[in-house]
């Protein structure tokens, strides 16, 4: 019965996954170039460096979770109602990644649409986190585990303030997370 119920959390977490990519990508505005030329279409497509740059972030950022997610589901044994609805929480806020993507893609300068970004990334990272406590709560290094899922809502909480402050260093701590976790682990058994 676990094994069908793992497979339906996963059959049911890959779907939304790949609806929020797709989402991301259904937002991408397509420019009219008006000039003819190599140079006046280049500064024509310079005002998007923005957008592009935001939905590399938040697809990187959502396919991180996902490769995460998948590897998560390997440790997962019996399938509980709360890790069911932990799930669906995760998922809520994964689905809200491009609505964040498209509010600060359109405001890119305004605090309160940074805001809202690093607030839906901060909520995605925390109820991930607590998807990997609940799964690993009988592991003996749960401790490691912890404190690295504990630096995405870390820096995405600073981003968050940060964002009141001075919008250049939010946007800077919302990269360092999928930097971070986009690069392999170290071996801690040592």
């Amino acid at each position: 019965m676990n094994k069908i119920q793992k497979g339906r959390i996963e059959q049911f977490s890959d779907g939304v996954f790949a609806i929020a990519i797709t989402l991301l990508a259904i937002e991408l505005k397509v420019p009219t170039l008006v000039s003819s030329n190599v140079i006046g279409s280049i500064s024509e497509l310079l005002p998007l460096i923005p957008m592009i740059a935001t939905f590399i972030l938040s697809f990187v950022t959502i396919a991180i979770f996902w490769v995460n997610h998948q590897q998560l589901s390997q440790s997962m044994g019996n399938i509980s109602r709360r890790m069911l609805w932990i799930n669906v929480l995760l998922l809520m806020f994964v689905t809200l990644i491009p609505f964040g993507t498209t509010v600060v893609t359109e405001n890119p300068n305004n605090m309160i649409a940074v805001a809202t970004y690093s607030f839906i990334l901060f909520a995605t990272s925390v109820s991930f986190t607590t998807l990997v406590v609940h799964v690993h709560k009988e592991t003996p290094h749960k401790e490691v585990i912890l404190k690295r899922s504990s630096v995405g809502p870390l820096f995405y909480l600073f981003a968050v303030i940060a964002c009141f402050i001075t919008i250049p260093a939010a946007y800077t701590l919302l990269i360092i997370p999928p930097i971070f976790y986009f690069l392999p682990r170290m071996n801690t058994s040592a």
